[in-house]
């Protein structure tokens, strides 16, 4: 039964129940249910809605790994934030890195970070009601005036779409009275509007808004009082209606989007659904006022062949238990089933967990009104369902320079020229000039750990499959007299002469040199590659203040590559240093007499060919960072989908907004002096290449 548009029927619950006082559900209670697992689900929260006037809306959390269940987490997360997290959870989602909960009757949207369910940030929105997302946007249903049962009711309904970057409300798309559920379908908003509050003259009208140019364009015919909508892998819309709880039964409508047409009628009353694969299971507490009674129903139909396959998909009797189920909600990676049970409204509910053969595994008590659920995969990271597309007014090029920290080498105070009294802001400054906006000019980033932070004016989108970013470097690479040929197998040469201990990789055969072992069958030149980190603006303030992910070049799990390697630098060194470039080494705008830098240091990637020192080449790895191979190569590009943490466990990032570059190599070569990475811009993949 959904609380604010059958408010009526509730407030008849709510006074046979006023007599118990209110149960408070303890602070980060918590209960071990079920078994501990490892799949790529990390675990799910989820949102207990809390009877309407009672501010009790609370969030729990089942982490599979431990095979535990928290309660009431969000306030002991953020203890410190008043009335906790408001009256009335309509809805739970979660996007990137962070977890959207609709507070239906506070009139927000609290966003939060995923990982740790700590307080980002709201949205005002007033009788904000259901939320879903596409590329950089949010779109949130407002009934938009008060919570008020009203045949005349005047203010019509609104989505409101936001920035999900800066939590910034953008624009808002009139649509009908009381819109509910909102889902994303081939390029457009498609809304359920309900009218519940102006019973008994209902809606019955879905809309369907243009994504491009957020207007209403227009609105199919469906059923009275509509309430959930969602879209399945064939592109179908399914829309609920509750009917108008007299003579006017529910429904569930199968809609085709392409010809905005209903393609099928089933007389089901469906008060929740989840779609996974083929199949949509449903669940369902339909009130009437003819018989002052509801009627429970459990199914699941095949939307492949539009056919009720199961009228119960709970097989071992436990459905007897439960007295008002309320959600449902299925485990896309164990299948598990998971049903809702609101009891009486007023006290806490329970979660039972069913295997997929429908058999009871565990239930747990939750909050008040358990109801909507979302599952978290590993990382607490979920890839957008739409394509992030830029604005076609955004640059594919860096837009600026946030860092510019080198470490000494031969190049630096001269890319970019350093002047007396420049400081920290002003070579920055300097630096951004070099290679933003597509100037193609060259900043050098010194010895190992010397970085640079830059940004685009947009989110580089993640997209599977696919280069996101280039960073351009001026790697080349060389076919001398001296370098090496390419040999697979060291052992298949007769007669070899080792020519170097220290890697094995460098054999004479006759006169003949060939390249073995770690750098085997690599192009070489001139190639000094650099570590690429990438950050998500977690906390939408725009500044690269968020967790930083290196992405997982071909050497990373290389046994020669350094983790953790740290370096520091002090401005009296005079070490390692040329004929051919006599100015400081030292970055003279720094104040300090020392630089310390810590990150992942590459195996050494040189070989003196010649034997004396006087022909190196330095050997380009096979792909994941910057200035290693030429820009025009496809080894270049880089993927967001290589972005690892700390700990070398896969991230999935819905795309970037922060990018640093250091040099990956911390070696000399005679008389070239240091290996130093340089920079000369960098490309939105996405935008460059067509």
């Amino acid at each position: 039964m959904n609380k604010c548009v059958n408010a009526l029927a509730l407030s008849v619950v709510c006074v046979i129940s006023s007599c118990r006082g209110p149960e408070i559900i303890p602070v980060g209670d918590e209960e071990n249910k079920g078994e501990a697992v490892t799949n790529a689900i990390a675990g799910f929260y989820l949102l207990n809605e809390g009877n309407m006037g009672s501010n009790k809306a609370t969030l729990d959390y089942y982490d599979y790994t431990t095979a535990t269940y928290h309660r009431n987490i969000y306030a002991q997360a953020n203890p410190n934030v008043p009335m906790e997290l408001g009256d009335v959870g309509n809805d739970l989602q979660l996007y990137g890195s962070r977890l959207y909960a609709v507070i239906n009757c506070s009139n927000k949207v609290e966003v939060m970070d995923a990982r740790a369910c700590k307080r980002i940030g709201q949205l005002d929105i007033p009788n904000c009601r259901y939320i879903c997302f596409s590329g950089p946007y949010g779109y949130v249903t407002s009934y938009a005036g008060p919570v008020e049962i009203k045949q005349d009711y005047e203010q019509i309904g609104y989505v409101a779409r936001f920035d999900t970057a800066t939590l910034q409300v953008l624009d808002r798309c009139l649509v009908g009275f009381q819109p509910d559920e909102v889902v994303v379908a081939n390029g457009k908003l498609y809304v359920a509007n309900s009218g519940g509050y102006m019973v008994p003259n209902y809606e019955h009208t879905v809309s369907v808004i243009d994504l491009a140019t957020f207007t209403e364009e227009q609105r199919i015919n469906v059923a009275v009082n509509l309430h959930r909508i969602r879209v399945d892998r064939y592109g179908m819309l399914w829309v609920t209606s509750r009917g108008d709880y007299y003579d006017e039964q529910p429904g569930l409508y199968c809609i085709n989007p392409a010809t905005n047409t209903i393609e099928k009628t089933f007389p089901l009353a469906v008060s929740d659904l989840d779609i996974v694969g083929d199949s949509l299971y449903f669940c369902s507490t339909a009130w009437s006022y003819l018989h002052m009674d509801d009627a429970v129903s459990y199914g699941v139909i095949n939307i492949r062949t539009r056919q009720v396959v199961s009228s119960n998909f709970i097989k071992d009797g436990t459905d007897q238990q439960i007295r008002k189920p309320y959600g449902v909600k299925i485990n896309p990676a164990t299948r598990e089933i998971f049903v809702t049970d609101a009891k009486d409204y007023v006290t806490p509910g329970t979660l039972y967990c069913f295997s997929p053969q429908g058999n009871l595994k565990w239930s747990v008590r939750t909050g008040d009104i358990p109801a909507h659920m979302a599952f978290c995969p590993v990382g607490f990271y979920v890839m957008p369902t739409e394509p992030v597309t830029p604005r076609s007014d955004h640059s594919p090029y860096i837009s600026r320079v946030w860092e510019y920290c080198p470490a000494p080498g031969q190049f630096i105070n001269e890319l970019p020229e350093y002047e007396d009294g420049d400081d920290a802001n002003t070579m920055r400054l300097k630096a951004e000039e070099a290679i933003a906006d597509n100037n193609r000019g060259m900043i050098s980033l010194g010895g190992w750990g010397g970085y640079v932070t830059f940004s685009f004016d947009h989110m580089v989108p993640n997209i599977p499959g696919e280069y996101d970013l280039l960073v351009l470097g001026n790697a080349f690479y060389s076919e001398g007299k001296n370098s090496p040929r390419l040999c697979r197998s060291y052992e298949a040469l007769p007669n070899k002469e080792l020519l170097s201990t220290r890697s094995r990789a460098i054999a004479r055969y006759g006169s003949t040199v060939y390249q073995l072992s770690t750098i085997q069958d690599r192009p070489g030149g001139s190639c000094e590659p650099g570590i690429v980190m990438v950050s998500y603006d977690d906390n939408g303030n725009g500044r690269p203040d968020d967790p930083w992910y290196e992405l997982a070049g071909s050497e990373y799990h290389n046994p020669q590559t350094v983790h953790d390697y740290s370096l520091t630098y002090y401005r009296s060194d005079t070490t390692h240093r040329n004929p051919y470039h006599t100015q400081p080494y030292f970055p003279q705008w720094i104040q300090a007499d020392s630089l310390t830098f810590t990150g992942t240091r590459l195996p050494d990637n040189y070989e003196d060919t010649s034997g004396n020192g006087t022909y190196y080449i330095l050997y380009a790895y096979p792909y994941g960072y910057a200035d290693n191979h030429p820009n025009s190569t496809e080894q270049a590009r880089l993927k967001i989908d290589w972005a690892v943490r700390p700990d070398g466990t896969p991230v999935h990032l819905p795309g970037i907004h922060f990018v640093r570059v250091y040099t990956g190599l911390h070696q000399y070569c005679g008389w070239l002096g240091e290996t130093s990475t340089e920079i000369l811009g960098a490309e939105d993949l996405h935008m460059t290449i067509k």
